[in-house]
């Protein structure tokens, strides 16, 4: 079969017509058509980068086909040529540059960026690595003894990992607290912000997180740990009790930009960032601009979970990818000389990269027991062990529990399958959905119909098909008609939305959920929960665009928690099912967790991992890690 050019892919469906017009517009620069070395280059890393790439690895893609089509697809991709003939090609090109050059696309040795994005990556690692020495002029004895005193509780293991993290986090200016649900990531960083406090009182300090909801629990979050710990109140006074999105922070302004920059930069001292592997690199690098270098930067989040939509992996680049977290000598001894860890428990390494020190990694789970049920799931996912979380998950094979008896096995958290899907959703997740949704359609008022709205959520893996959440959404919608529960037409009362775009004007960001309800003079609105918890409401004229959100994807339920969770995902093997969607995907559930699947499709998800073509790892002295 002759191969195919660049047009006939785009209109085959293979190629988005931003890549090739992007790839016909490089290409006319030199005075080429659009199927030579450059235009075909450019219509890749473009492609890739729609896919959430920083980067195309060109030595990982040299002889391969330009796109990796439907075998039985009666279009075939062009072949990539071999790396040196390639590279030599690029070079040759005048539209290609270096690192560094103002050019369209950058070639940095055998990683082909758009121009932009290799600025953005040079960027932050520029920024990280400026932040990532020792804080100087520290009061070692007060951090002692705030350690002491802050973490008085016994340990569960013989190392207190949330001590060391909160070590970690007040002894240099960037720190990363990382761990999955219920390992106190917040608890850790609300003693972080006292420990700065006692050692400056006049710190100007900053919560704020990549969506609104993430900013919310954040905010929920850091008031309730003010209350738990033994600090000075006037310094608990000090803590922030609200935080913003990364967008209001930094003050976005539509087509105009951010006002903060570097020209213009946030008048901080330090800054906390929830959840943030959601943060994608272009945003990351206008925060790090916006940010003096003096700013103490902490970045919690779960180091396994779903990289951010847009390009990049910027959590997941700083700590390392899922490999071995050790530490240096100088680092171990350190944490011993300000009372983190018992002398000798903590074991250095010299070949640890500088990035790693930055890293406090929560080890043990407060809410879950490792015994079984969601904890013992989302480990052996997380670890790739198909096998461990196949027997989980087939142990509990059949319906899920009725509403009200999830959560029976305490600290365990229950885990369902339901196996009972064929080329169909399933008749127990409707079931399952009605049966939730029911209450909160039935609250007298709107404050207490989102809070039981978000007690449960049914996610997805796909947008579209028959396991999709269009189908859902449009299905459960239907089954709530059928019971009487909603009337109307295309916009009713108690429709849950999710925005989609973000709206500066308004105040609403992409990702955020609401509810459509009626305010107390008949009139429809749309409902949005504020940090303090009580809601707002805008006119359906004001609402930006949205859709409904009786099911969400997994990347959208990221920032949120439920205590019932029914994932659904594809009865045949997807390229979008990964490790990292299946553990996300669990860990948003507090207390049940059922999944519905294909057990030799969710046993190859278990095994597939997300690798985003990046050079930020290796950048940050991380080795690099074979796909």
């Amino acid at each position: 079969m002759p191969e195919s050019d660049l047009l006939s892919l785009m209109r085959a469906g293979y190629l988005p017509p931003l890549c090739y017009y992007f790839a016909r517009f490089v290409a006319r620069g030199i005075g080429e058509g659009p199927d030579g070395v450059l235009g075909r280059s450019a219509a890749l890393v473009s492609l890739r980068n729609l896919a959430g790439d920083v980067c195309v690895d060109l030595a990982q893609h040299a002889g391969r086909p330009l796109l990796e089509a439907d075998p039985q697809a009666s279009i075939c991709a062009p072949r990539n040529p071999p790396l040196d003939t390639w590279t030599s090609a690029l070079r040759a090109c005048d539209w290609v540059g270096g690192p560094g050059d103002p050019h369209p696309l950058i070639l940095d040795a055998t990683r082909l960026y758009l121009g932009k994005y290799w600025g953005f990556e040079h960027g932050v690692a520029q920024a990280l690595i400026q932040r990532m020495g020792w804080v100087q002029g520290l009061d070692l004895g007060r951090l002692r003894s705030g350690l002491q005193r802050l973490f008085s509780e016994p340990a569960p293991h013989p190392v207190d990992w949330q001590r060391v993290a909160a070590a970690i986090a007040a002894g240099r200016r960037l720190a990363v607290i990382s761990g999955g649900p219920g390992t106190g990531k917040t608890t850790t960083v609300v003693k972080v912000l006292a420990l700065l406090l006692e050692q400056d009182p006049g710190l100007r300090m900053a919560l704020a997180a990549p969506t609104g909801k993430a900013a919310a629990r954040l905010a929920e979050a850091v008031r309730s740990g003010k209350a738990r710990i033994a600090a000075p109140a006037e310094v608990l006074d000090r803590i922030p009790g609200q935080a913003a999105t990364i967008h209001r922070l930094l003050g976005m302004r539509g087509q105009q930009g951010f006002r903060h920059h570097a020209g213009n930069p946030l008048l901080l001292d330090c800054l906390v960032i929830d959840e943030a592997s959601m943060v994608d690199l272009p945003l990351m690098a206008r925060l790090l601009a916006a940010l003096p270098a003096e700013t103490h930067l902490i970045l919690l989040g779960d180091r396994d979970q779903l990289a951010s939509v847009e390009a990049g992996n910027v959590l997941g680049d700083i700590t390392g990818h899922g490999l071995s977290l050790g530490m240096s000598p100088e680092q171990a001894a350190w944490l011993e000389s300000v009372g983190a860890a018992e002398p000798g428990v903590l074991k250095g390494d010299p070949g640890t990269p500088p990035a790693a020190d930055c890293v406090g990694l929560l080890r043990h789970s407060f809410r879950f027991s490792s015994e079984g049920g969601i904890g013992a799931l989302a480990r052996a996912v997380n670890e790739g062990d198909a096998e461990t979380a196949l027997r989980l998950v087939r142990a509990s094979s059949g319906a899920p529990r009725p509403l009200g008896a999830e959560g029976a096995d305490g600290a365990l958290g229950e885990v369902a399958w339901d196996d009972t899907a064929g080329a169909d959703l399933a008749p127990t997740c409707l079931a399952w959905a009605l049966s939730r949704y029911a209450g909160y359609l039935q609250a007298s008022d709107v404050a207490t119909a989102l809070d039981l709205l978000e007690r449960s959520r049914v996610l997805a893996a796909l947008h579209r098909g028959p396991f999709g959440v269009e189908t859902l959404n449009r299905r459960i919608a239907e089954g709530l008609q059928g019971l009487g529960l909603i009337t109307g037409g295309e916009e009713y009362h108690g429709k849950p939305v999710m925005v989609t775009a973000n709206d500066y004007e308004v105040g609403l960001f992409n990702g955020d959920v609401g509810l459509l309800w009626r305010d107390g003079d008949g009139a429809l609105r749309a409902w949005f929960p504020l940090a303090d918890g009580a809601p707002r409401s805008v006119s359906l004229r004001q609402l930006p665009q949205h859709v409904p959100a009786y099911a969400l994807t997994v990347h959208k339920s990221q920032g949120s928690e439920f205590d019932a969770v029914y994932l659904v995902l594809p009865q045949s093997p997807s390229p979008v099912v990964t490790r990292e969607l299946i553990y996300t995907g669990i860990t948003r559930a507090r207390r049940s967790v059922t999944i519905q699947g294909d057990p030799e499709s969710f046993a190859l998800g278990c095994r597939a991992r997300i690798r985003r073509g990046s050079g930020l790892a290796e950048r940050l002295g991380w080795p690099r890690v074979a796909d």
